[in-house]
């Protein structure tokens, strides 16, 4: 069946912590099926975890998903490269930007949802990414006024308008057509 693709979410050790699954649906539309379930040692805490399409286009910078426990988070995953997009798209309105998944106490979680961006054509040779942290959208505020965005400056924004500032990759999953 061509109309569907899916992803088996695994952390850097290799261990499978969930599924992410793609359909086609009526009008353009694909629903995208997620379920995950982090081990004890991983991030427990109830809490909301970004969620992108991630572009894998880049054969000098490694194939899939790689990533080497015994070393610093920020070196996971990195050869799938950034968020699928096209253009000068920023994020939050990124190709690859999907809905944030929630886990709860015992790092579980499951949602399903519409995705009107992406078709099952696009996701051919991606990856799928769970980041350790919550994505903001790109919804943060910057300038000079009280209740703007400065605290941390340049580095801060430009993570914002990257990923969402949605932290470390925490599992990857290559996409493959079904």
């Amino acid at each position: 069946d061509e109309a569907s693709a899916t992803a088996q979410l695994k952390l850097a050790d290799g261990s499978r912590i969930g599924t992410v699954e793609f359909d086609a649906g009526d009008g353009g539309v694909t629903t995208v099926d997620v379920e995950v379930d982090l081990p004890d040692d991983e991030h427990r805490a109830p809490a909301f975890h970004g969620l992108h399409v991630h572009a894998n286009d880049d054969p000098a910078n490694g194939e899939g998903c790689e990533a080497d426990p015994d070393q610093p988070a920020a070196t996971w995953f990195v050869a799938v490269d950034g968020h699928l997009r096209s253009g000068d798209e920023v994020h939050g309105h990124h190709t690859g930007d999907l809905p944030s998944i929630q886990l709860d106490e015992q790092g579980r979680g499951d949602a399903e949802f519409d995705a009107s961006r992406i078709s099952i054509d696009d996701l051919a040779d991606r990856a799928v990414v769970l980041h350790a942290d919550t994505d903001n959208f790109g919804n943060v505020p910057t300038g000079t006024a009280p209740d703007h965005y400065t605290a941390n400056g340049t580095q801060a924004t430009h993570d914002t308008a990257a990923t969402g500032d949605a932290g470390t990759r925490l599992a990857c999953g290559e996409i493959s057509r079904r």
